[in-house]
């Protein structure tokens, strides 16, 4: 009898304690101006965590930019990754910059690398006339822009995210044109930093002076990748400096550079140039050699290499 007791008594307990809340992010909602069905945020997250950049956007373009704003609040860690990532495939997504910025500063390492890449694609595909359109605010342009410069210059920041904010610089390079400073990237002891600052450096006098110094970088990527635009802009090298074509073949140097140092060694007569594009056609990689091939005057591409 007593056992009975014990468990009428733990039965009714258990209908009577509060049923706990359901977690906003599951939940499906009405938006109140629009009248249309929103999916739970928690949809955001699993398409993310799928990697189904496709059914994102499609999630994402259901719930109202206030609420994706809010959900950039919530303690979910997963979906405040989710929520970054989805904004720039929803339109308009730029009206959301001024609330991904605090993000920027995050503790969470993915945290701000999500947050930088957000950023600079927002501010990347932006124009002067959708920043005047959707009244986003000057200050808020410039914070943005701020925060990519200093996530780029930071040491102690990882690689990737700073290669980020550098990207995105160039990309926004209209809007960030006061905060791009690309003497303090061509100081970086990290050679891919001082690389990618060499790669975005605007065309210009002073920018080319920068590539010049970049070609005697004693890191070979970053030699090639000046010698690439130095090429690329048609810069007479002065003397001292090395040729280019010893810059094609600088150990580490990126295929891309090295093709897109080829047209001026077809055109340059000095022997060190040439020697470089016979041994570029002889044990360059295929993707050189096939460039070189249409390169190449007709006569030249049937001779042996």
């Amino acid at each position: 009898m007593q056992r009975t007791l014990i468990v009428s008594v733990l039965a009714c307990l258990t209908q009577l304690a509060p049923i706990p809340e359901t977690r906003a992010s599951e939940r499906a909602r009405i938006n109140p101006r629009t009248g249309l069905f929103e999916p739970p945020l928690a949809d955001l997250r699993k398409a993310a965590e799928r990697g189904d950049r496709a059914e994102l956007a499609r999630a994402a373009g259901r719930v109202a930019p206030a609420r994706l704003a809010k959900a950039l609040a919530e303690p979910d860690r997963r979906l405040v990754l989710a929520v970054l990532e989805a904004i720039p495939l929803v339109a308009p997504g730029i009206t959301l910059l001024e609330q991904v910025l605090p993000l920027i500063g995050a503790a969470d390492q993915a945290m701000r690398e999500r947050a930088v890449g957000t950023t600079a694609t927002l501010l990347g595909t932006s124009d002067a006339n959708d920043l005047a359109e959707y009244e986003i605010p000057t200050a808020v342009v410039r914070a943005a822009c701020q925060a990519l410069a200093s996530t780029a210059a930071n040491e102690r920041e990882s690689v990737t995210t700073r290669l980020l904010a550098v990207q995105g610089q160039a990309e926004a390079a209209a809007a960030c044109a006061g905060s791009f400073n690309p003497a303090v990237l061509l100081a970086s002891p990290v050679p891919d930093i001082r690389r990618a600052a060499v790669l975005t450096l605007p065309a210009g006098p002073a920018a080319n002076d920068r590539l010049l110094d970049a070609a005697r970088d004693s890191d070979g990527r970053v030699a090639a990748a000046a010698g690439a635009r130095l090429c690329s802009r048609k810069v007479r090298l002065p003397p001292g400096l090395p040729p280019l074509g010893r810059l094609a073949l600088a150990q580490g140097a990126a295929p891309e550079d090295v093709i897109d140092i080829l047209p001026c060694l077809v055109a340059a007569k000095a022997p060190a140039d040439q020697e470089a594009l016979a041994k570029l056609r002889q044990v360059g990689p295929a993707a050189i050699r096939d460039a070189i091939k249409n390169l190449m005057p007709p006569a030249a591409k049937s001779a042996p290499p």
